[in-house]
């Protein structure tokens, strides 16, 4: 008798345990992150970089899946092919300077800035010392290498006249993007436009040879890199939108506080060397810093700077923007701020 009580007690006990271990699995299966991840792809503006590195590193974390999204990134060719894609739906969201943004507006295509990446223009101007070049002023003349998409491209008028010189006193050269260093240490080309985030790149390869000025140092700051999407993706998955800038902008306060765990996720999964990474990133954030991001929130426009930037394209293009909206900080969440 004791023996079948037992036996019974014992089958009790399973059908308990089955019970809670089911209860479990149905709960488990209820939550976010064990449903259906909505698939997205990120396209970066150029090939994958330090400044990316945040994230690699929330993909890597897991943080976007946690919020049922099933991330991609994958690597640009310039901001001007980023934008057609993601305005045309191919993609969900890109990465593009704000300038272009905005001229692709003069066109009517579909785009809108939803959380500035840089406050400050990235971009620079390289050249080789000890040859025909020692100031801006003697650019004219030359030849500028760069994709046909490069971000410079379009706003070239704007840098010139702040230069002083004739916008159509250069010669524009075709090539890659990876193959600008290159093109410049063979003499192919007499200037680079380059982004900060890659100076120490141009600083190992011409040491004090190395001629630079930032745009900025011209008095040329308009908006840099930005998240966009497509007006008609906003408008139909506003949700995914708000939980993917979320843990884009709680990634990139990871990496102003721990920057090496970060970029050396980037730099494995893309193979590059971890301290270049890591060294780039460090120039990216002076790009990122500024008053709005520790204040407002990671990644708000100011509305007054982005005034001035409608302002610039639309007497560069002899357009008219009309009133938009050509960004909006309604996505993001304005608790997340800048260390």
């Amino acid at each position: 008798m004791q023996g079948m009580t037992r036996r019974l007690a014992v089958r009790a006990a399973a059908r308990l345990g089955l019970a809670i271990a089911a209860a479990t699995l149905g709960a488990i299966a209820m939550t976010p992150a064990a449903q259906a991840a909505e698939k997205m792809t990120l396209l970066l503006n150029w090939v994958p970089q330090g400044d990316h590195s945040p994230y690699y590193y929330a993909r890597k974390m897991g943080w976007y899946a946690e919020e049922g999204i099933d991330l991609t990134i994958e690597g640009g060719r310039g901001s001007a092919a980023t934008i057609p894609r993601v305005a045309a739906g191919q993609v969900q969201v890109g990465i593009a300077d704000m300038a272009n943004i905005l001229e692709g507006r003069s066109k009517n295509i579909d785009a809108i800035g939803v959380m500035a990446l840089y406050a400050n223009t990235a971009f620079g101007l390289y050249w080789k010392k000890g040859g025909s070049i020692s100031s801006p002023k003697d650019i004219a003349g030359k030849k500028i290498g760069a994709p046909a998409g490069d971000a410079v491209r379009p706003i070239w008028p704007v840098i010139a006249k702040a230069i002083g010189i004739p916008a159509d006193s250069v010669t524009w050269v075709n090539i890659a993007p990876e193959a600008k260093v290159a093109s410049l240490q063979a003499g192919i080309i007499d200037v680079s436009p380059h982004l900060y985030s890659v100076h120490d790149v141009y600083e190992k390869s011409f040491g004090k040879d190395l001629g630079y000025v930032s745009l900025r140092e011209l008095g040329v700051n308009p908006y840099g890199l930005s998240f966009f999407t497509s007006g008609a993706y906003m408008k139909s998955n506003p949700e995914t939108l708000k939980k993917f800038l979320k843990v884009s902008q709680k990634a990139i306060r990871a990496c102003f506080e721990n920057p090496k765990p970060c970029t050396e996720v980037l730099a494995s999964e893309t193979s590059q060397n971890a301290e270049d990474v890591l060294a780039n990133w460090k120039r990216v954030e002076t790009l990122i810093a500024d008053e709005v991001g520790r204040k407002v929130a990671i990644g708000a426009y100011d509305p007054a700077r982005v005034k001035a930037d409608v302002t610039m394209i639309e007497t560069l293009f002899n357009v008219k923007l009309g009133s938009g909206p050509f960004f909006t900080n309604d996505y993001l969440d304005m608790s997340i701020k800048l260390p």
